[in-house]
């Protein structure tokens, strides 16, 4: 049985407990459930969602792990503040990362998060590198050259470069940070990537200038060429939302 969505129509997958699980946490980071706001009773949610108590219990469990819920006897289960969900966790940005229905503010927030982890993080690879991460990032490289004008096979490639230049700094810390820079890049790039002459004449070249530092393992110019990469990409990211609110303004006249 197919659970119905409390807030949006998005199509659902896989097990009935990762449904719920994806279902209810989507709608609480989406904003379709409020922090403070009392879940309704579980003889409703029962009814609603036609799940048993094993699959609403073990759900609630998941997204209590989370931060997301807090389940009290008599109180019933309430949404969790923001400042106490698990931002890093997967699941959850990539509930965030919705692309039909981009979340400002979130990305703003994971653009901050870029800019102060991904030049020291490229520095870093530059001086640990090893053979094998140097020959992921070289792949990773040769990816964004070899899709061409094909888009979505640039982007994909454009992600992997940066997961592998994070992987490479060696350090186990950042691990976590990568899902944020994945999440990032996979919604902000929907934005900031649709030109295809504009991805190979100045991202392509961008990613090179950091790929060759990392190679040529300078630091200094791995910290700076990431710099002036993510300055470009926040100035086309800018630049798209505002043609964006600008046709939606237009089209609302």
């Amino acid at each position: 049985m197919m659970i119905q969505p409390l807030g949006s129509n998005r199509p659902l997958k896989r097990n009935l407990r990762e449904q719920l699980v994806e279902q209810l946490g989507s709608d609480i980071v989406r904003g379709r459930l409020q922090p403070g706001e009392v879940l309704p009773n579980e003889e409703l949610l029962l009814s609603r969602y036609d799940v048993s108590r094993t699959v609403l219990r073990e759900a609630f469990n998941v997204l209590s792990g989370k931060g997301l819920l807090d389940a009290r006897p008599r109180r019933g289960t309430i949404v969790r503040p923001r400042s106490e969900w698990s931002q890093l966790d997967p699941e959850i940005l990539g509930w965030r990362s919705d692309p039909d229905e981009p979340m400002t503010d979130s990305l703003d927030h994971l653009m901050e998060l870029r800019r102060i982890i991904e030049p020291s993080a490229a520095a870093l690879a530059a001086k640990r590198a090893t053979a094998d991460d140097r020959a992921a990032i070289t792949a990773a490289y040769q990816a964004m050259v070899a899709a061409g004008h094909d888009v979505p096979a640039f982007v994909a490639a454009d992600v992997q470069f940066h997961v592998t230049c994070l992987r490479a700094a060696r350090n186990e810390f950042l691990l976590p940070v990568t899902h944020a820079i994945r999440a990032s890049l996979a919604a902000s790039i929907q934005i900031t990537n649709r030109d295809a002459v504009r991805n190979r004449t100045v991202s392509l070249p961008l990613h090179n200038a950091i790929y060759q530092a990392i190679i040529d393992r300078d630091a200094t110019a791995a910290r700076e060429a990431m710099q002036k990469h993510l300055d470009d990409t926040e100035r086309r990211r800018v630049a798209a939302l505002r043609r964006a609110r600008t046709a939606k303004n237009a089209a609302s006249r």
